[in-house]
């Protein structure tokens, strides 16, 4: 049985580890907080890559998504992430 292949996108959230400081979503905070009078209490900037890939399947695109992260996307040391299909 052959399976067409067909496009599949996917969204990549990236953040910072939770103990890595971000110094943009802190410069965010501390101006929400005392220019603008609105209590954010925790902010923290990520980055979201929205990517479409062709396979024959949804894992097999799946599998491609998180090579793409392993290889050149995301660093593991200092970040994580999370794939959505959309």
């Amino acid at each position: 049985m052959s399976t067409e292949r067909r496009g599949y996108r996917f969204a990549i959230d990236i953040q910072y580890k939770s103990h890595i400081r971000d110094p943009r979503g802190e410069t965010i905070r501390r101006v929400l907080n005392e220019k603008e009078g609105l209590p954010v209490k925790s902010l923290r900037v990520g980055k979201s890559i929205h990517i479409e890939v062709e396979a024959n399947g949804e894992e097999e695109a799946l599998r491609v998504v998180e090579e793409a992260c392993k290889r050149l996307l995301v660093n593991p040391v200092v970040e994580r992430y999370e794939v959505r299909k959309l």
